[in-house]
């Protein structure tokens, strides 16, 4: 699914209508120039984002065969002999790891792989993706997400991330679709990080009706800061940690501030 449009001839940059996800709302935190160069104009990257480009996409390649094992799975389909089968070390070592998740945990009566939600947002639209989702109606609803970070990161950060406002915001404000009419209570929602690399060090994070009423308003507000805000608004940031891997650094001349 293609996030948003082009340029409104409104006095807002965005459409209503304009569907939102983890990944743009965390980009204009992280960088408001950036959310416009990548968002609004569609600037074509004219840079890699990482120093060796060649092991980033490798790395992302890996973690999409690794997704598409884990729905496959979901699915009862055989995966087993296209993992013994593969010739990548760290797949096999990620697949086997995966064999220790324990499934019968999660609810029951709705599981789901690789759903896509999208919720109202004011006049505009959120988006999620769900790696796996799990619900019993009326009882606990729960999203996986499956990490193959190579650094663990601490339940405060997890806690804190764009994504997880996100994700248990949506499956709060979408559970009664879910679940056929049936509300989630936020108390009962809970995201789920799981770590290929780090199998016993699972991350749950567990929500609440405070959280969801202060990420409700949270997120309006973003959006409406985004949508409604005049283009020279959306500055450089001035953290330059944040340009290290940016495709965009070069268009900002921060690679020459990052050498001095």
């Amino acid at each position: 699914m293609s996030e948003g449009a082009g340029p409104s001839a409104c006095t807002s940059l965005l459409p209503a209508g304009y569907l939102f996800s983890q990944h743009s709302l965390n980009t204009f935190v992280r960088c408001p120039r950036r959310f416009l160069l990548k968002y609004v104009d569609r600037q074509p990257w004219p840079m890699p984002e990482e120093e060796d480009p060649q092991e980033y996409l490798e790395h992302l390649a890996r973690g999409r065969i690794f997704h598409q094992w884990l729905a496959r799975l979901h699915l009862d389909l055989a995966v087993e002999p296209i993992a013994s089968a593969s010739e990548d070390p760290q797949l096999r070592a990620w697949w086997a790891a995966a064999q220790q998740f324990d499934r019968d945990e999660l609810p029951s009566w709705l599981r789901e792989a690789e759903l896509p939600v999208v919720i109202p947002l004011g006049d505009y639209r959120l988006y999620a993706r769900y790696d796996l989702v799990a619900l019993d109606p009326g009882g606990e609803a729960v999203v996986v997400d499956w990490k193959t970070l190579a650094a663990l990161p601490s339940e405060r950060t997890l806690r804190s991330r764009m994504q997880t406002r996100v994700y248990l915001y949506t499956l709060v404000a979408a559970g009664h679709i879910l679940s056929e009419g049936i509300p989630v209570n936020p108390a009962n929602a809970r995201m789920v990080y799981w770590f290929a690399n780090y199998p016993d060090a699972a991350t749950s994070i567990r929500y609440s009706a405070q959280a969801f009423r202060e990420d409700g308003q949270y997120l309006m507000q973003l959006a409406e800061q985004i949508a409604r805000q005049p283009r020279e608004a959306f500055a450089r940031t001035d953290d330059l940690r944040q340009c290290a891997h940016c495709a965009y650094r070069s268009l900002c001349q921060r690679d020459e501030q990052q050498e001095r």
